[in-house]
């Protein structure tokens, strides 16, 4: 699952990309339906940028649940000998 979300992360990350060059290198924003694209592009990438790092932070946690319940594991049977 972490693999799909990196590519959606790299997607999101190019269309913001692309949404900051259209926005700073064209004329297309002085118009109201370049505005609409502009603000379409870099929306969508940063949607699509949204899920990755909530993902780390979960897969972060579940391994320091186990880290934890580990330790607290071998500290028990330490006590018991």
């Amino acid at each position: 699952m972490i693999k799909w979300l990196k590519v959606l992360h790299l997607g999101g990350l190019i269309l913001l990309i692309i949404g900051c060059y259209v926005l700073f290198s064209s004329q297309l924003s002085q118009q109201a339906s370049g505005m609409l694209i502009i603000a379409s592009l870099i929306g969508l990438g940063l949607i699509m940028m949204a899920p990755f790092p909530v993902a780390l932070v979960i897969e972060w946690a579940q391994k320091q649940d186990q880290i934890s319940s580990a330790a607290k594991h071998s500290v028990k049977e330490n006590q018991d000998d």
